[in-house]
């Protein structure tokens, strides 16, 4: 070296204290285990080395432009650890037949025009090991608390081992590869390099106390990666080279990237992580951490590359299928895109977004036909942006689960802020045309405050009160508002669905009630029914009442209408269902415009617009508009006679009856009624009133705004009542003829709280 280019380095590294940028070859290097000489020969240090594993000691381990530095280690592994003051800078090139280790505390920088190429792995680390267990082999601890870098601007190749990059923070920009193994980038006090394939084989202690980051702006193309952070935050973002992760897989180990930062976040902004396999199906995707964070861009691809393999999977917010480990937030705006679907005749993958907060915009994402996608928040809310993208997965035949389970976090669901009791609101509409399956399974209830559609051979599975992650109270319930479930395809009939039906209802299969003719036809004495669309009635002139006997099953209208029935009909018990029967269920239903008329005079006879006689199940969601019209004793808009449950249900239309027990809403009720209103006119005889004629059971939180007109017993609410009512009132004009006249009961010998009533009262005895 002259005397001039001395000078000239050292006054660069005089100005650079931090970095040994004038440094072009190691300096001080001696074997403190193992064997192996050291040359230098011009710009070339070439290490010999005779044992199988070695470790030099080094006062400075630099590489300036155009150097080089050569191991010939066959394929065995030197440890190289600088115990000067200052950083390690790689200008030049690294070549190596085995392992190579290169440790320095001060940190590693890779310059743009650096070259590191290894036959085995090469691990470039912060973090020391002692040279005693390093020669010892197996699993090494790489351990220390400096804050000490390392960054690649250059290129790194292994050729048939791992790349590991391990300091306080970690950053690349350059390139990475890895054919044969696994490319690793740690931020972190403590990582473990064990013998064992994979991700799993390199993994990094979780720290708290640790800060440091991991970013990726360059390209990374090995068997399997693995970004991580112990107490940081993991950035994957797009750089001036288009950002890419790219993993390929082997023989022995799946094409796998791995995204962690369990006490920070873990953002994809604009770039792409793609794994495969090295047999063409798809790889692994695994992002987690406190939170994740995708955005702009963003690809996650895990689909197939050959044509007949199956696609692979993508687990964001959780460390493995159904959550484990869940991230606090997850979002995953719209323009982003992840796929894990299978290439040609190959089955779909399956993808997961789960969090205590899931949000999810319009993005794409899809599985492929048979595939399956999972959200797995506390609560889950699907607005527009959402909906919009679980809509693009179904039709494009990815099954799609959204799935609820314990709030562990006073945390919510997407655009809400209270505390999370794992339910599921549908604040947009869902519909798709596939044979795709949409499971919504909540830890509590569903709220469906917009429709969903179910086109093809699509499948929909509602469940609520899954118990997932806790003990749960089981008092979760099913809730349509205004929405309704629809089934469009022509081909479906209730013969077709009895045995196996698209529609699963908290574990039971319903027969789908498809036309006029099966509604009249096919529903029996029990089982489990529902409305597959709107019904209009007006093929048949005079409907025959169903289960005249007694109907023990659930009958579920999923929020559609019946129009246009018409019953005439002088049979005991006159409705839509004669009988309902203890343990029997009907909701969520609408009769629109129907018109109902008993001619039975018996004394057990009763007529109403949905159930006749002896009400003795559950009645709830449900309406009537039309008008009935009976000489039974018991004439009801709704329920003629009510012993059961009628909850969240009212009637629009008149009803007249010239016997006794008549109500707007019910004739007579030994039952429980609540949150009811009747706003029809009702005329009647004995026990005439604008809700209920005969009250021997409890009204609460009810109201009756039509015109009330009848004989003995009138009430503007209850005609007669012996039992309770509260939270009650009454509006509408009362005219009795004979005796006890009231504007809310004409006679009452029970107990009245907190209800009032307006309207204007004529008759005899009034009360």
């Amino acid at each position: 070296m002259t005397l001039t280019t001395r000078t000239l380095l050292l006054g660069i590294t005089a100005l650079t204290p931090g970095f040994a940028w004038g440094q072009a070859l190691p300096t001080g290097g001696t074997y403190v285990a193992g064997s192996g000489s050291i040359s230098t020969t011009g710009g070339t240090t070439t290490i010999d080395q005779s044992s199988a594993r070695g470790v030099i000691n080094w006062q400075g381990f630099s590489i300036g432009p155009g150097a080089s530095v050569r191991f010939n280690n066959g394929s065995g592994a030197t440890l190289n650890r600088v115990t000067g003051a200052q950083s390690s800078s790689l200008q030049g090139h690294i070549g190596a037949t085995g392992t190579v280790f290169l440790i320095n505390p001060n940190g590693v920088v890779i310059g743009p025009g650096g070259t590191v190429v290894t036959g085995g792995s090469f691990v470039a680390s912060t973090r020391d090991t002692p040279s005693s267990a390093f020669m010892k082999g197996g699993n090494i601890i790489l351990s220390g608390g400096s804050d000490g870098t390392v960054t690649n601007a250059g290129k790194i190749t292994s050729t048939s081992g791992n790349v590991v990059l391990v300091g306080a923070s970690v950053s690349n920009k350059g390139t990475v590869s890895a054919a044969g193994g696994t490319a690793n980038l740690m931020a972190g006090n403590q990582v473990v390099l064990s013998e064992v394939d994979g991700p799993s084989g390199v993994y990094i202690v979780a720290d708290s106390k640790a800060k440091g980051n991991v970013t990726n702006t360059g390209r990374i193309k090995a068997a399997a990666a693995t970004l991580a952070s112990a107490g940081g935050n993991v950035y994957a973002l797009a750089g001036n080279r288009e950002g890419l992760v790219q993993a390929t897989g082997t023989t022995r180990v799946n094409g796998q990237v791995w995204l962690s930062a369990p006490h920070g976040t873990v953002t994809v902004e604009s770039t792409t992580l793609k794994a495969t396999s090295a047999d063409g199906s798809g790889g692994i995707i695994r992002a987690n951490g406190r939170n994740v964070d995708f955005s702009g861009k963003a690809v996650l691809n895990a689909s197939a590359s050959k044509a007949g393999r199956k696609g692979g999977r993508i687990l964001v917010g959780t460390d493995s299928m159904g959550g484990t480990n869940l991230a606090r937030s997850t979002t995953v705006a719209s323009g982003v895109t992840l796929k894990a679907t299978g290439k040609g005749t190959g089955a779909g993958g399956t993808i997961e977004t789960s969090a205590h907060t899931l949000v999810v915009g319009s993005a794409t994402i899809s599985a492929g036909p048979g595939g399956s996608w999972l959200l797995d928040p506390d609560d889950l809310t699907i607005d527009s942006n959402a909906a919009s993208t679980i809509n693009s997965a179904l039709n494009s035949g990815t099954n799609v689960t959204e799935q609820t389970s314990a709030a562990t976090n006073n945390i919510a669901g997407t655009g809400t802020s209270v505390a999370g009791n794992g339910d599921i609101l549908l604040n947009a509409a869902l519909s798709w045309n596939s044979t795709a399956h949409l499971i919504l399974s909540s830890y509590h209830s569903i709220t469906l405050n917009a429709d969903i559609t179910v086109g093809g051979t699509g499948k929909l599975t509602l469940t609520t009160n899954n118990n997932i992650g806790g003990t749960g109270t089981g008092d979760g319930t099913l809730n349509f508002g205004t929405s309704s479930v629809r089934f469009t395809s022509s081909s479906l009939t209730a013969a077709s669905t009895t045995s196996s039906s698209p529609l699963t209802i908290d574990g039971h299969s319903y027969t789908l009630i498809t036309s006029p003719d099966d509604l009249q036809n096919a529903v029996g004495v029990s089982g489990y029914y529902a409305l597959a669309r709107p019904l209009d009635m007006s093929s048949i002139s005079n409907f025959t009442p169903l289960t005249s006997s007694g109907f023990t099953g659930t009958f579920n209208g999923l929020g559609n209408t019946i129009s246009n029935l018409v019953i005439n009909s002088g049979a005991e018990s006159v409705g839509l269902f004669g009988q309902v029967s203890r343990g029997g269920t009907v909701r969520n239903i609408g009769l629109l415009q129907a018109n109902v008329t008993g001619t039975s005079t018996g004394i057990f006879t009763a007529a109403g617009g949905l159930v006749g006689t002896n009400n003795y199940g559950t009645i709830s969601d449900v309406y009537a508009t039309g008008n009935v019209t009976s000489a039974s004793n018991g004439t009801g808009g709704l329920v003629g006679r009510n012993f059961g449950t009628i909850s969240e249900a009212y009637t629009t239309g008149n009803v007249t009856g010239t016997s006794e027990a008549t109500g707007g809403l019910v004739g007579m009720s030994a039952g429980s009624i609540r949150d009811v209103y009747a706003t029809g006119n009702v005329t009647g005889n004995s026990d005439t009133g604008g809700l209920v004629g005969l009250n021997g059971g409890t009204i609460s939180e009810a109201y009756a705004t039509g015109n009330v007109t009848g004989n003995n017993n009138t009430g503007g609410l209850a005609g007669r009542s012996d039992d309770t009512i509260s939270g009650a009132y009454a509006t509408g004009r009362v005219t009795g003829s004979d005796y006890n006249t009231g504007g809310l009961v004409g006679n009452n010998f029970g107990t009245i709280s907190e209800a009032y009533a307006t309207g204007n009262v004529t008759g005899n005895n009034n009360t």
